[in-house]
């Protein structure tokens, strides 16, 4: 079967929903991370990735494809090789990042774009769309972009923010987060290339099913043994923000990521290239949530606006690059 044209311009359209919907989770699961524990905050995110999955399937086609994936047990074996992708990103993220410092945080999560591109090309045996020259230039412009985004929101009150970032690289365990943003793009490259036959709604409402059905049992287990969860007018915030947060970035973000991927021909590379817009679009969603959480704080300098522009001017001659080539 002739595989179909990648279009560039509208997947380049997809891929900035994608990375408007992603910039939502940080700031609306900020004050959850703060006022729930580790194992009440992943069984709220996998509820609500539960309940997404009748929006998900709402239309006929997709329901259609969501039982016809399920009905057919070889995709089993897909889906348990993904959940274990989705609980090794999610156990190294604990473990390497629960510690480390928000710019280390910043640094490993802005490299996706490469580590993408690499998973393209060794999956989908995709090449970038431009040449290597262009590719890595406008990466590297970006990324320089993104981190002056995100070192522009630190607080450097006391004046030991250098200090505090090489305390945390020496003696924090944030090398084990390294391959998280691998893992994210082989899930996306494997659901793209193993269920390419279906939805990408009904493809992704399976893999919530799947990790919902084990974690969610398993916390409710454990929980029995550690009973300090309760809702309050000091929690209920932060729960409803993360149940929105989480609809947002994980469930419809999740969608379009895998539908820009389709539209790009399983370009992963592309893609993720516009994940370098979040630190600044998570920034600025920041700004009408912190009317109403004292907690949350979003602080506009020279810095912010020198990092967005890098990373605008960067992307927007990639984008011209990518369609130059792809109409030849």
């Amino acid at each position: 079967m002739t595989r179909p044209r990648a279009n560039y311009r509208l997947g380049s359209l997809y891929a900035l929903v994608t990375a408007v919907l992603v910039a939502t989770q940080e700031p609306f699961s900020a004050l959850a991370a703060r006022r729930l524990s580790s194992s009440y905050f992943i069984f709220l995110t996998q509820l609500a990735l539960l309940l997404s999955v009748p929006l998900l399937t709402l239309p006929r086609s997709s329901r259609q494809d969501f039982v016809r994936l399920f009905a057919d047990t070889k995709n089993l074996s897909k889906l348990a090789i993904l959940f274990i992708f989705g609980l090794c990103g999610l156990l190294l993220y604990y473990v390497g990042l629960s510690s480390a410092h928000p710019i280390i945080t910043a640094t490993i999560f802005n490299l996706s774009p490469f580590w993408a591109a690499l998973v393209a090309i060794v999956i989908s045996r995709k090449p970038i769309p431009v040449s290597p020259a262009v590719f890595f230039g406008c990466f590297a412009v970006a990324f320089a972009g993104a981190m002056t985004v995100a070192w522009s929101q630190l607080d450097n009150t006391n004046g030991r923010l250098v200090s505090d970032i090489v305390e945390s690289m020496l003696h924090s365990r944030w090398s084990y987060a390294i391959p998280i943003p691998i893992f994210f793009a082989l899930s996306g490259s494997l659901v793209g290339k193993w269920f390419s036959d279906f939805d990408e709604s009904a493809a992704i409402a399976a893999n919530f099913v799947v990790s919902s059905f084990v974690l969610i049992p398993s916390i409710i287990l454990l929980s029995h043994f550690h009973p300090d969860f309760s809702i309050d007018e000091h929690t209920l915030p932060a729960i409803l923000l993360l149940l929105l947060g989480t609809l947002a970035a994980a469930a419809a973000g999740r969608v379009f990521y895998q539908v820009a991927l389709t539209t790009t021909d399983n370009d992963n590379g592309f893609v993720t290239m516009f994940f370098l817009l979040i630190p600044a679009l998570s920034a600025l969603i920041t700004v009408p949530l912190s009317w109403w959480i004292p907690d949350l704080r979003f602080a506009v300098g020279p810095m912010f606006y020198t990092g967005l522009a890098l990373v605008t001017v960067s992307l927007l001659f990639f984008l011209l690059k990518s369609w130059q080539s792809s109409a030849t």
